[in-house]
């Protein structure tokens, strides 16, 4: 088959592709079963470990359950690579496109773990992965896989992708159920909010044996805490601060800070 046969191929099966609900609904349970009895590392369905030999075995098993090694073809033999992200924390994944120095072109699929690893606790708000409702962590990984997986077929079909538009959806919809192109995670920022620290909270924290107080500027995988300092950058309020990245669970409010948080004050 050649580049372009191949390529062909994988765009009329993917645009023409019809399956019963309950048949794809199946198909996506027998891989997550799979997963469980085959992977080194995930162990139970909130698993606790994860490495992106993971991924590389949910590409295989979704290019063949769902089209028949096509996108494996397509692919030309260019190289793809896996990747596993404890920095995102907004997006549950990515897809790319690379061209090198010398032209080759290869392609990447990162999943944000550590975003994975917020949810599904007992007392835990229910998440939606793409308008589907998912019962534990690696559902919500198939999901966010699923969706990746549509992002490298535009690419290798079309060359572009986009979540937001109607093909892109309607390939969804059809090969996976997709009833969104989002998601419903619960986010570091979420997990702060409940404890009722946000951008401009003071707050305390430890740090070489000794408490500090400061004022929350930023929350990402950690909080970025200014703590005034005559050496510090200075800041457009004309004060000098220091800047201490610290986990949102080592972070204390501060008295006033928790009373109005709980009265639902800025």
């Amino acid at each position: 088959m050649t580049p372009a046969s191949a390529r062909a191929a994988l765009a009329d099966a993917v645009l023409s592709f019809q399956s019963p609900d309950d048949a794809i609904q199946r198909r996506v349970r027998e891989i997550h079963q799979r997963v469980l009895q085959h992977s080194q590392y995930i162990r139970t369905a909130n698993y606790t470990r994860i490495h992106p030999q993971d991924l590389e075995w949910l590409f295989a098993s979704y290019d063949k359950v769902f089209f028949a090694g096509l996108c494996r073809s397509a692919l030309e033999g260019r190289r793809l690579h896996f990747r596993l992200s404890a920095r995102m924390t907004k997006a549950g994944g990515t897809t790319a496109r690379y061209v090198t120095a010398l032209g080759e072109t290869f392609y990447e699929i990162t999943v944000a773990s550590s975003l994975l690893y917020e949810g599904f606790g007992a007392a835990d708000r229910q998440i939606t992965v793409c308008g589907l409702e998912c019962a534990d962590r690696l559902e919500a990984l198939q999901h966010i896989f699923e969706h990746e997986m549509v992002h490298l077929i535009e690419q290798l079909c079309w060359q572009t992708s986009n979540c937001a538009a109607p093909r892109f959806q309607d390939i969804a919809r059809r090969h996976f159920l997709h009833r969104a192109h989002t998601h419903k995670l619960i986010t570091r920022r979420e997990r702060a909010a409940e404890s009722g620290i946000r951008p401009g909270s003071r707050v305390s924290f430890v740090f070489e044996g000794r408490s500090i107080n400061g004022q929350v500027n930023r929350l990402t995988k950690r909080a970025t805490v200014l703590v005034e300092d005559p050496e510090g950058e200075r800041f457009s309020d004309g004060r000098r601060y220091r800047k201490y990245y610290v986990p949102i669970a080592h972070l204390e409010l501060l008295p006033d800070a928790a009373r109005a948080a709980q009265e639902g004050k800025p």
